[in-house]
């Protein structure tokens, strides 16, 4: 039995030693295959400038958060017809405007957002005419998502002292907002190449505190100014778009002033892409529809007095 034993062990260290041969063998064999690729991929660097995503490739350096997608925004060349009354006689000049936005990216779709303006002269000192807005909140591009959160588009200044700031403030607005696109079978009669598509918008805002014509503040948390729209963008061809907003305001005697407008309009060329350009026209105040022109004291308002915007996009 011992000798029977004995001969088992022989057998199994055998058996193991064939096994740890075989295994040496094929060691040896495997190290004259080719080497694996971990150690050889090369990075080559993008040089053609419509190629390019972020301020990453135009460097090609990922220090200072370049690449991270952090920050995005626009250089924009902004001009307008502006006319005022010196208290002698109705003035005309041009707004030439540069203007810099700024997107943080807070979380997700939630970012800070804010576009800094120079005025150049009289224009700049213009009430109504900002020096910066800002908003925060949940701005999601695809359809069929909600956006809500905070936007301010006053007429804020550089000079504006906090007491200013603070009241303009109170008159941003909370925003909720909705977007979806027309259903595939109505937009396919629509489509004229691979940009084309209508989207439609509806929104709801609302301010505390709110400017009258005579520049009296009102303000009331739950007696605030209340209104409501709807936004049509039909993008026809090559990025090429019209679109026109319509707006219901909840307590129009009280709330809705003289720069309220009945409808909006806008139109121009848009590629969000970064390191493009774009242009756009737009005019989203005093517009009234024929039955409410008794309400508009701005009978010279016209075409000219929108916004006409030459942009540059970047993404750092």
């Amino acid at each position: 039995m011992i000798k029977f034993q004995k001969f088992m062990l022989g057998a199994f260290l055998v058996f193991l030693g064939f096994l740890k041969a075989e295994t040496t063998f094929s060691q040896i064999i495997t190290a004259d295959e080719m080497p694996r690729g971990l150690y050889y991929y090369k990075m080559k660097r993008i040089d053609k400038f419509k190629e390019m995503k972020s301020m990453q490739d135009l460097f090609h350096s990922d220090k200072y958060l370049m690449g991270r997608n952090i920050f995005s925004g626009n250089v924009s060349f902004n001009t307008s017809r502006v006319m005022y009354n010196d208290g002698k006689q109705l003035l005309t000049q041009y707004r030439i405007s540069p203007g810099l936005f700024i997107r943080t990216l807070i979380f997700e779709e939630f970012s800070f957002n804010t576009t800094f303006y120079k005025n150049f002269g009289a224009i700049g000192a213009r009430q109504w005419i900002p020096d910066f807005t800002y908003s925060i909140g949940r701005y999601h591009w695809k359809p069929k998502t909600w956006n809500f959160g905070y936007e301010n588009y006053n007429s804020n200044k550089f000079t504006d002292d906090f007491n200013s700031l603070w009241r303009k403030f109170k008159e941003g607005y909370l925003f909720l907002s909705y977007s979806h696109l027309l259903p595939e079978k109505i937009i396919n009669y629509l489509r004229i190449d691979y940009s084309s598509n209508f989207r439609v918008s509806y929104f709801l805002r609302y301010a505390a505190n709110f400017t009258d014509l005579k520049n009296s503040t009102q303000q009331g948390v739950l007696d605030g100014k209340l209104y409501s729209g709807i936004y049509f963008r039909y993008t026809m061809l090559r990025n090429i778009f019209i679109e026109t907003g319509l707006f219901y305001y909840f307590d129009q005697k009280r709330t809705k002033q003289p720069w309220d407008p009945d409808w909006s309009y806008a139109f121009g060329y848009l590629d969000w892409r970064p390191f493009r350009v774009s242009f756009n026209y737009s005019n989203y105040s005093i517009n009234k529809f024929p039955w409410n022109k008794n309400q508009n004291i701005y009978s010279y308002h016209g075409f000219l007095d929108g916004n006409f915007r030459l942009v540059f996009n970047y993404n750092w």
